[in-house]
């Protein structure tokens, strides 16, 4: 019988970019002089997350690998809030195309939910 496979899948062309990614996470704190523990500690995880995260595993939270660099001073994803100017956000633009896009009914959030019934 063959083994099940454990943890996230990804497309080898995604795979490689998220080991790109954890490289340049190793880059950007070992300029710094700081430790894997040291990043962990800031970040909030263990080093051996750490560890991971710069081997680029898929494991690894996306949150995990965003608060790094942002700790880092990586410009991953502009910072900034929408709306706010020169310096504002291309995922910030691209997401208030899409709203400004959507038909009125996508463009609705719920905060109640409706039970089927």
């Amino acid at each position: 019988m063959p083994r099940e496979s454990i943890g996230p899948h990804l497309a080898p062309a995604v795979h490689r970019q998220v080991i790109e990614f954890g490289e340049m996470l190793g880059v950007a704190r070992r300029e710094r002089g700081w430790t894997q523990a040291e990043l962990g500690n800031r970040v909030g995880v263990g080093r051996m997350t750490v560890v991971r995260m710069e081997k680029g595993g898929p494991e690894v939270s996306v949150g995990t690998y965003l608060s790094a660099a942002w700790l880092l001073e990586l410009p991953v994803l502009s910072w900034s809030e929408p709306g706010g100017g020169p310096g504002a956000s291309t995922m910030a633009s691209i997401l208030a195309g899409l709203r400004r896009a959507a038909p009125r009914r996508a463009r609705r959030v719920s905060t109640t939910r409706r039970d089927a019934g």
